[in-house]
C-alpha cells in the first residue's frame, strides 16, 4: 500500500524470505572472487556463455529440453527484449499481430517504433484462431504474432493444447513469425507444451525472472528459432549496451539457479498466490476466479463500464486496471469490459482483504 492507496493493479510476485536472506551471501560470495572486479568493468552482449547456460536450464523447465546455448540471448529483462525482436522483425510501418487486450507496452513500443498493431479478438480458450486466419488472409505482410498464450494478460486464460497446434498452422501457413512472452508460465501446475515446441523455426521464445522469482531481476532469456537469428539479431543491436544484461544482475541470477532459491522461489510464489487468490474469489463471490490454472492476476468481467468502476475504486483508495488499458488497438470493444485484479503486491494479507471489500461493494451496486 502506498499513499493510502491499496494497489491491486501490479502482477506483482511476493518476496520469498529465504531469497532476501540468501541476497546478500549470494553478492558477497560473487564480489569477494579474485576476477571481481573485472566481472563487473566488462559488457555482457548477448550474456557469457555461463548467463546462456543458466537461462537454458531455466527454460527448460517448460521446454522438455535444454536448448543449445547458441540460440540463446540473456538481456536486461523482457521489454528490452521486446524493443529488439520487433524493430527487427516488424520494423516501420510493418504490422503486429496480438491479441486484442495485451502487454499494455506495446502501444508504447509502437508508438517508437512506427509499427501497426492489429488486434485479434479472444474467446474463452484465448487467441480465436478463426479471427487469427482471417487477418493473416487480409493483410498483405503479417510479419509477426505476439502472444501470451499461459496465464494471458490479462485475462489469466492458459491456452489448451489443441488451440496453440492450430495456431501453429496457421502461422506455418502464411509464414507468420512468433513471439512467445511465457512470463507467468511457470506458475501453472503441468502447462501445456509451448508453441516455441510446436513451431520451433518460427518462434522466439521469452521468459523473465520478474515474475516467478523476484521483481526486481531484470534478467530475460531469449530463445532464437536458430542460432543464426540470435546471431543475426547481435549483428544489428550488439554495440547498443542499453539491452545489455547488467553483470551483477546477471551473477545473482546464476547464483539463485544454481543454488535453487530461484526454484524454491518459484514455489513459495505460487502457494502465496493461491492462497490469495482464494481470498478474492471469495470476497466477491466468484468461486470460479480460485479455479483453472495459477497465476497473478484474476479477470472480472464487468456489467457496467470498466474505466468508471476502476475510477470509483480509486476514489474509494483501490487501484485496479480496467480492460482498455490493455487494449492492443486504441478502441473500447465487449470484451474489454472488465478488471484485472491482481493480489500479491501488498505484502499485508489485510490490506488485500480490505481493498478486495471495497470493490466488491462497488461491483454489487
Amino acid at each position: 500500500m502506498r499513499n493510502n492507496i491499496i494497489d491491486l493493479s501490479r502482477a506483482v510476485p511476493p518476496i520469498f524470505p529465504a531469497l532476501e536472506s540468501s541476497l546478500a551471501e549470494s553478492i558477497a560470495t560473487r564480489l569477494s572472487r579474485r576476477d571481481a572486479v573485472g566481472i563487473l568493468r566488462t559488457n555482457r552482449p548477448r550474456g557469457t556463455e555461463e548467463d546462456r547456460r543458466t537461462g537454458a536450464q531455466w527454460i527448460s523447465q517448460r521446454l522438455a529440453f535444454t536448448p543449445n546455448i547458441d540460440r540463446l540471448v540473456v538481456t536486461n529483462g523482457t521489454l528490452n527484449v521486446l524493443f529488439l525482436l520487433l524493430n527487427q522483425l516488424v520494423g516501420r510501418s510493418g504490422t503486429l499481430l496480438a491479441e486484442e487486450m495485451t502487454y499494455p507496452n506495446l502501444q508504447a513500443l509502437s508508438g517508437m517504433l512506427g509499427f501497426n498493431i492489429r488486434g485479434i479478438p479472444m474467446d474463452s480458450d484465448g487467441l480465436d484462431p478463426n479471427a487469427f486466419e482471417d487477418l493473416c488472409r487480409k493483410i498483405s505482410t503479417p510479419k509477426v504474432l505476439y502472444t501470451i498464450p499461459t496465464v494471458q494478460n490479462p485475462t489469466a486464460v492458459v491456452m489448451p493444447l489443441e488451440r496453440r497446434v492450430e495456431i501453429a498452422k496457421i502461422a506455418r501457413r502464411y509464414n507468420v513469425l512468433i513471439i512467445e512472452d511465457d512470463a507467468q508460465a511457470l506458475m501453472v501446475d503441468n502447462p501445456c507444451a509451448p508453441i516455441a515446441t510446436l513451431a520451433p523455426e518460427l518462434t522466439w521464445y521469452v521468459m523473465g525472472l520478474a515474475k516467478t522469482v523476484v521483481m526486481g531481476m531484470r534478467v530475460a532469456f531469449l530463445m532464437a528459432p536458430r542460432p543464426e537469428d540470435a546471431s543475426s539479431l547481435m549483428d544489428r543491436f550488439g554495440k547498443m549496451s542499453m539491452w545489455f544484461v547488467a553483470a551483477l544482475q546477471a551473477e545473482l541470477a546464476q547464483a539463485f539457479v544454481a543454488n535453487r532459491v530461484a526454484h524454491e522461489a518459484t514455489i513459495h510464489i505460487r502457494k502465496v498466490a493461491a492462497s490469495r487468490r482464494k481470498i478474492v474469489a471469495d470476497i466477491l463471490d466468484r468461486p470460479h476466479l480460485a479455479e483453472g490454472p495459477l497465476g497473478l492476476h484474476v479477470w472480472v468481467p464487468t456489467q457496467r463500464d470498466a474505466r468508471e468502476l476502476a475510477t470509483e475504486a480509486l476514489a474509494a483508495g483501490v487501484l485496479v486496471r480496467p480492460g482498455i488499458q490493455f487494449a492492443a488497438q486504441p478502441k473500447l470493444t465487449e470484451a474489454m469490459q472488465g478488471l484485472r485484479v491482481s493480489y500479491c503486491e501488498t505484502r499485508s494479507e489485510d490490506d488485500l482483504r480490505r481493498g478486495v471489500e471495497i470493490l466488491a461493494n462497488i461491483l454489487s451496486r
